[in-house]
């Protein structure tokens, strides 16, 4: 795998809360990293890290009473760079970009797909939106776009609607209207998570495919490493709303620094494992953020605690050696 070191997406202090009763819930609590052109970018934690929140406020479609509070999300162009956190997430502006710059697939296509149109509608609209004002012309990329991605009969399954097709076929469907219109960056959040380990194969398979035929750039979003093993370049954990560790898939696999990564990677299952060894678990739950106090959110679950700093102030990220960035007090350079 190659990518151009050159940014495309970079994400600055990034700070997304939800206005509770209860206080606020702190769900992606000073966030950054960068997604440079052709490069596939793995987001990785367990479920309520903040990771799909993450990818929400890129794509500025957080839902109320979720607010960005803080930070930069610059998209970068030949001609400019554009912030997309000052832009209105109602507005022309933003919507110009979504679908055509930066598309999205999500975990459940059933809920994003309508239930009442035509899987070629629906394909179509996002078309004629960003692409072509031609009818004609927009069917024909549609009829591409479904043969690209895997579904046979294209003239036939146009006219389907989402509930007479399995699951996989409608993720295929969500993947090609999320590329119909050439995105620069594609957001994939938990695409493969419903689907049988075949389908996941096929439909992991058919991104790369894609990704190289369109020079676009992935942002990757799951729990699964062996799904960051085998699509990305780098990596971030995200733990409660924060990136813990960010650096190479070789980094992260062979050489994790922070505790969580280390506790992940060792709670997978390995070919060697004998049928009787217990997998190895990450004791107690990922905390909920609600109005968190200034501590590592790790060190209740953390071997590694340090009693009197762990749980008195939240660590800097900081890069550890080259490219290899890490949250931690047991790699805070003294003086």
């Amino acid at each position: 795998m190659s990518s151009t070191e050159s940014p495309l997406l970079e994400v600055q202090d990034l700070k997304t809360y939800f206005f509770v009763e209860e206080g606020i819930l702190k769900a992606v609590d000073g966030v950054s990293f960068t997604v440079n052109q052709n490069e596939t970018l793995g987001l990785i934690g367990e479920s309520g890290s903040g990771k799909s929140v993450t990818a929400a406020s890129v794509m500025r479609i957080v839902s109320s009473p979720g607010k960005l509070v803080e930070g930069q999300i610059l998209l970068h162009s030949d001609e400019e760079i554009i912030d997309l956190a000052q832009l209105n997430p109602s507005g022309s502006e933003i919507r110009s970009i979504r679908g055509k710059e930066i598309s999205m697939v999500f975990q459940e296509p059933m809920t994003s797909l309508s239930p009442v149109h035509t899987i070629g509608n629906q394909i179509r609209e996002s078309i004629l939106l960003h692409r072509t004002n031609d009818r004609e012309e927009a069917q024909e990329i549609t009829l591409d776009m479904l043969d690209r991605v895997g579904i046979a009969n294209p003239a036939q399954r146009i006219n389907a609607y989402p509930h007479q097709l399995s699951g996989g076929m409608r993720q295929r469907v969500m993947i090609a209207m999320a590329l119909s219109c050439h995105p620069r960056l594609l957001i994939a959040d938990e695409p493969t998570t419903a689907l049988d380990v075949t389908v996941q194969a096929q439909i992991l398979d058919l991104i790369k495919e894609l990704q190289a035929q369109f020079q676009m750039a992935v942002l990757y979003i799951t729990h699964d490493l062996g799904v960051i093993a085998e699509t990305c370049h780098r990596v971030a954990v995200m733990y409660l709303g924060r990136i813990v560790e960010l650096g190479s898939v070789r980094d992260i696999f062979y050489r994790p620094l922070h505790p969580y990564t280390a506790l992940l990677l060792k709670s997978r299952p390995r070919m060697t494992q004998g049928a009787s060894e217990r997998l190895e678990s990450i004791e107690g739950n990922v905390p909920v953020p609600l109005d968190p106090p200034l501590e590592c959110g790790f060190h209740g679950r953390c071997p590694e605690a340090i009693k009197g700093v762990c749980d008195m102030r939240v660590p800097e990220l900081i890069e550890w050696e080259e490219g290899h960035w890490v949250r931690c007090f047991l790699y805070e350079k003294s003086g």
